[in-house]
């Protein structure tokens, strides 16, 4: 069971197979609260002993998943941190089909390859009431366990796709009646006079060069964020949670 869990961390292996690891208290308590199936528990003895511990034992129980009893030096063996919390599950990959109506909007990204920025992602796309992800080919593995971590359990709830061409994705956009954005930066209109009241797309592009040319010409609009000084440009995670916010709960200003 150590030899698979630590499998899982080698990122050609965990491609392939049908279980991620997911770390940490909170973590693991989201993926029960997630409905998501748990094929085991690791954890040490001080992680068991604690209050956070005790009601993740509960869950376990709750739904029948083994928990069982390890050193620190397996859980640092098996752990992605530099501080591990002592415990660690090994959970089944949530499966996810395309969107169905009513549709309201597609967080699209090119080629992101950044983990974190991934995990932000998720984490901005639940919050602002994304209905799902297109995540390119190109695109870092979404279950690395740094985009677990950084997602926060968003990974776990929002459903999405991976590994097709950006033309695939516009194609389906076109068929389904969504209006494509491509947040860029030599944009046609700033971010804050765009109507987004129709179920839109909007791409975000990969961490340094952005979106392809292509690409941005075949969307029905490009969007930029209005910015003051001398910055350039903005994380692809922040320029996306300011855009997805803005979608959500702004409105085009006169």
């Amino acid at each position: 069971m150590v030899k698979y869990a630590y499998s899982l961390k080698i990122p050609k292996k965990a491609k392939t197979q049908g279980d991620f690891l997911c770390e940490g208290f909170h973590l693991v308590r989201e993926a029960f609260r997630s409905g998501l199936k748990i094929r085991f528990v690791f954890g040490t003895s001080g992680a068991w002993g604690c209050e956070e511990g005790k009601k993740v034992s509960s869950e376990a129980a709750k739904e029948k998943v083994r928990c069982f009893e390890t050193t620190p030096k397996i859980i640092s063996y098996l752990s992605d941190t530099a501080a591990p919390q002592g415990i660690l599950a090994v959970a089944d990959k949530p499966v996810f089909a395309w969107p169905a109506p009513p549709f309201s909007t597609v967080l699209a990204v090119y080629q992101v390859q950044d983990a974190g920025n991934m995990g932000t992602l998720f984490r901005s796309a639940e919050a602002f009431g994304v209905q799902a992800l297109f995540l390119t080919d190109g695109c870092c593995d979404p279950f690395n366990p740094k985009v677990v971590r950084a997602s926060m359990g968003s990974l776990f709830r929002l459903p999405f796709v991976q590994d097709r061409p950006w033309n695939e994705y516009a194609h389906w956009f076109r068929q389904n009646n969504f209006r494509s954005y491509a947040l860029a930066l030599n944009a046609s209109k700033p971010l804050i006079k765009t109507d987004f009241s129709k179920p839109m797309a909007l791409w975000i592009g990969t961490e340094g060069a952005g979106l392809p040319n292509e690409l941005v010409q075949s969307c029905d609009d490009s969007v930029g964020i209005p910015m003051c000084g001398e910055t350039e440009s903005l994380n692809v995670g922040v320029a996306a949670s300011i855009a997805l916010f803005w979608a959500r709960f702004g409105g085009p200003v006169s």
